[in-house]
């Protein structure tokens, strides 16, 4: 049938006006997927419209209003399908290819306005992201008739949230933990449920969700129309996918022979022992007016790394587990109106974030898993632009380089970058009104500013811890990075002060 599709396709585009051909290609479409036959890829010279596939004017002005013009790839694809039929949808597609816009203007043109009822859910693993869906559906309701989306998440008062959800709402987008909390209080109702989406599948899996979805799915009526949006195919995806999508189910692969954009340049640089944060100096120093994120394994290394960069000519912050939603929320901020130039995070705690532009994602440590890889590069080269992957490695890890070229088929290419020497300064001696009185001792002050002013241990010579005060010496270059970690910080009761 898939032969049969081609020729007539070929046929079409030579003898039919180009809508008669979108319309029948459409169809054609639809045919394959009730016979369980898998969405034909889209070659790049399509040139379908929105109106193409079916999106009404009114979306279509909002869209407009966004500039948004052309659909990519996942959206020719998902939209159809979502529109006219109501079996389940697998899409296997990368992090920034569109999958948001793919799913929700289906979903709004189909949303019946009149009804004051919850008509889809779509379930996300982060904050970031559900605040990120809920706005595009906002945007691209902007002239339909009342439509109303509602972002539920954890970390925010759970009764604001519970009075909103009382207004007339169609669409919730909630993280598992949070929609399990406000069912069990009877907050909301899926009775009227038509649509369920799982964004970033995968993600949600990583992230130990499996418990909470198979609560959620479980509660759902099984005739809602299920779709699962995921970057990767895990061994948990997949169960997911047998045990609750119904078998007719139609599955889209978007690039499915390259999970990883082929826009990214992947490189990797080799650091000799214990000069890695020189060569990550070296890197930034040559893309100072360029963006990017530096990924990192732990909690602990991310917040050291950024404390390590503060002074240093590119803007760095961190955002990792161990921080509150308001410190997380002005990182954030800070970072997507360019106040800061590099984020340094973990891997859970960027999932969800969608910042546009990005140059460069650095590998600090390489990731776990290979499909963190995919997850981590595809942050950067969206919308068609370009972009650079690095990994900062040590000569043992080639290997690792190696197995994430033969898994994603991608090839890395050595940078060739030196870093450049830094010039010692003389010690310079710094006073702190910290002391005996507020429970410091020489070993704990010394750990006191390894911990929160970055410094390593042999950086930090001839402590005195008397009563009140104390004071010890530093290389000159390291006073910027101590005095720019430690402004404000508050300890037993005091503003800690620096004089030299």
């Amino acid at each position: 049938m898939v032969s049969a599709f081609r020729n007539l396709a070929s046929a079409v585009s030579g003898e039919v006006p180009f809508r008669l051909q979108s319309a029948l290609c459409c169809r054609i479409v639809f045919a394959l997927a009730e016979k369980q036959v898998p969405l034909f890829p889209i070659t790049k010279n399509n040139t379908m419209t929105f109106a193409d596939l079916g999106i009404n004017d009114s979306i279509i002005q909002a869209l407009d209003g966004n500039n948004i013009s052309t659909p990519t790839d996942i959206q020719l694809q998902a939209i159809p399908h979502i529109l006219h039929h109501t079996t389940d949808l697998v899409a296997v597609a990368q992090t920034g290819t569109g999958k948001t816009a793919a799913f929700s203007l289906p979903i709004l043109q189909s949303i019946d306005p009149k009804l004051h009822d919850i008509q889809a859910l779509v379930l996300v693993p982060t904050r970031e992201l559900g605040q990120q869906v809920a706005r595009e559906f906002f945007l691209f309701s902007k002239y339909l008739s009342r439509v109303f989306a509602e972002a539920v998440y954890g970390g925010a008062p759970i009764d604001d949230q519970i009075q909103k959800l009382k207004r007339p709402t169609h669409v919730v987008v909630a993280t598992p933990g949070r929609l399990i909390d406000l069912l069990e209080r009877k907050a909301l109702s899926l009775d009227k449920l038509r649509f369920l989406v799982l964004d970033e599948a995968d993600e949600m899996m990583n992230m130990g969700f499996q418990t909470e979805i198979d609560n959620i799915l479980t509660s759902c009526r099984k005739d809602i129309t299920k779709m699962l949006f995921t970057a990767t195919m895990p061994t948990d995806v997949k169960q997911v996918i047998n045990k609750y999508l119904r078998p007719d189910f139609v599955e889209i692969h978007i690039n499915a022979d390259e999970f990883v954009n082929r826009k990214i340049e992947h490189q990797y640089l080799i650091c000799k022992q214990d000069t890695k944060l020189n060569y990550l100096k070296a890197f930034l120093s040559e893309h100072a007016s360029e963006r990017g994120i530096a990924f990192c394994r732990t909690k602990v290394a991310a917040k050291r790394l950024a404390k390590q960069l503060a002074g240093f000519e590119v803007t760095a912050d961190a955002l990792h587990g161990n921080l509150n939603q308001e410190i997380r929320d002005k990182v954030m901020r800070g970072f997507k109106k360019e106040r800061i130039n590099l984020l340094v995070a973990t891997d859970i705690a960027a999932r969800g974030i969608d910042v546009k532009d990005l140059d460069y994602i650095i590998h600090y440590h390489l990731p776990e898993k290979t499909e963190h890889y995919t997850h981590r590069s595809g942050r950067t080269a969206r919308a068609g632009k370009s972009g650079i992957s690095v990994c900062l490695i040590k000569p043992d890890q080639m290997e690792e380089i190696q197995t994430l070229q033969s898994e994603l088929n991608i090839l890395f290419s050595p940078l060739n970058l030196q870093p450049k020497p830094e010039k010692p300064e003389p010690p310079i001696t710094l006073h702190v009104n910290i002391g005996l009185g507020q429970g410091f001792t020489k070993g704990n002050l010394k750990e006191f500013l390894v911990e929160e002013a970055g410094l390593d241990m042999d950086q930090i010579q001839i402590v005195v811890v008397e009563d009140n005060r104390s004071h010890f010496s530093i290389p000159g270059q390291l006073e910027k990075q101590v005095l720019i970690n430690l402004k404000g910080y508050k300890l037993a009761h005091r503003n800690l002060k620096f004089s030299r």
